[in-house]
């Protein structure tokens, strides 16, 4: 007995999900051992909350894993094959491209500018049709958000080519 191809098809992202999910929790229980530990005596420490959201993903995937491998659940496939059919791909795949290129101009231009750059074309990738006041957000929010972040939180959020301007 074969399995119908839209079946199939998802299955496969269910189960890409699956072992996505438990490559994510190894790879966060990798980064949480390479925190480091401060002096003194604390008895939790930095790496406690990593570490516990690591072991959860890593055991939650692998449960999916089972439950899309040797326990399939007929009414999940059914959901991810209909899901499938009515995605519509592009756009996904735009956005996280959108994400990758925004991942590499946060250290060269700066928090600011790249999210002015990212959350325009985000917002048409998703169907604005309102640049102007998409790239208004985009500034105002950027500079928002940095400004918040690195004045009243204490985070250091990467000026890139404003670092003249932002201190």
């Amino acid at each position: 007995m074969t399995t119908p191809p839209a079946v199939s098809r998802g299955l496969l992202g269910l189960r890409l999900t699956a072992f996505g999910v438990v490559a994510l929790g190894v790879i966060g229980f990798y980064g949480a051992g390479q925190i480091r530990e401060p002096g003194g005596y604390s008895p939790v420490g930095p790496r406690v909350f990593p570490y516990a959201v690591s072991v959860g993903l890593a055991v939650f995937g692998l449960l999916f894993v089972a439950r899309t491998t040797f326990w399939p659940d007929r009414q999940l496939i059914e959901k991810a094959r209909d899901e499938a059919l009515t995605t519509h791909w592009p756009t996904p795949l735009l956005l996280g491209g959108a994400l990758i290129v925004y991942a590499f101009l946060l250290t060269w231009v700066g928090y600011i500018i790249a999210t002015a750059l990212f959350l325009p074309v985000s917002a048409r990738i998703l169907g604005s049709d309102k640049p102007g006041r998409d790239i208004a957000v985009g500034i105002v929010l950027g500079a928002v958000l940095y400004f918040s972040f690195t004045e009243f939180l204490g985070v250091r959020l990467p000026a890139g080519l404003l670092r003249s301007l932002t201190g």
